[in-house]
């Protein structure tokens, strides 16, 4: 199936099409297509054709907000070769989906705070052209949709996601995941909004939950996170609900509030 078509045209009338043929990629596993290459009007020396994973992240500074582009993944799919006349080359590539991939897709429900998609690079002759943004979507790793499902059975309203700039220790990329919750009727009280955070590991993923408390008469309010970690074979094991509300009440905790 195709999902979504770019073309770009390089000097000497040389075009490339990149089709993804992966509906919906997963953490861990893999982006598959093909990149149809078109000759033009003279021979070219093609030093290499590469595909790279990008993400549309938020960088806020002091009194400024703006996006940039963060690339999450990157495969060489071909070296050099030479590129004869209206000369047509189909390239398959299978590009792996690191497990920290971002997601922007929750069951059928697309996250639109969230935009992922590939760029293909072909360099010609020293000069390289990274082509169009090519739309992806990547769910969730079965650990997260369990947790994530887990939130939405205590009452946790989903309001959005988005990416941003930073690096929270422990993992490697330079941007990370916020999702973003209304809290259960019960937390609301002292709990403005929820944010949570995946970082996924080959063994045991971490989840981070964040509380923006509300401010009050002996509160000035603030941010206050939970961290704890989770191996992959005890998440069906666990008491998620329960666990999830140990983990609002603590971050609602204030003086007079929960007891």
């Amino acid at each position: 199936m195709v999902f979504k078509r770019l073309k770009a045209r390089f000097g000497g009338g040389t075009s490339i099409d990149t089709q993804v043929r992966t509906p919906v990629a997963w953490p861990g596993g893999t982006l598959e297509g093909t990149v149809d290459i078109l000759g033009g009007e003279f021979e070219q020396e093609i030093s290499y054709l590469e595909l790279t994973m990008v993400a549309r992240v938020e960088v806020e500074t002091d009194d400024s907000e703006h996006h940039s582009e963060e690339r999450f993944a990157r495969q060489r799919v071909a070296g050099a070769f030479t590129l004869h006349p209206a000369q047509r080359m189909s390239v398959p590539f299978s590009l792996a989906v690191p497990l920290e991939a971002p997601f922007n897709m929750i069951g059928q429900h697309e996250l639109g705070g969230v935009r992922l998609g590939v760029r293909t690079e072909l360099e010609i002759q020293r000069s390289t052209d990274k082509g169009d943004f090519d739309p992806i979507r990547i769910g969730p790793l079965p650990a997260q949709q369990r947790v994530l499902a887990a939130f939405d059975r205590i009452g946790c309203r989903f309001r959005h996601s988005d990416l941003e700039r930073g690096r929270i220790p422990g993992s490697t990329l330079n941007f990370y995941q916020e999702l973003e919750f209304a809290p259960p009727p019960e937390f609301a009280g002292g709990i403005a909004e929820l944010e949570v955070t995946f970082i996924a590991g080959p063994h045991a993923m971490d989840i981070l939950i964040e509380g923006d408390r509300r401010g009050g008469f002996l509160d000035s309010g603030g941010d206050s996170v939970h961290r704890f970690s989770v191996g992959y074979g005890d998440v069906d094991h666990q008491d998620w609900e329960g666990l999830l509300r140990q983990h609002l009440h603590e971050l609602g905790r204030r003086r007079g509030l929960f007891g």
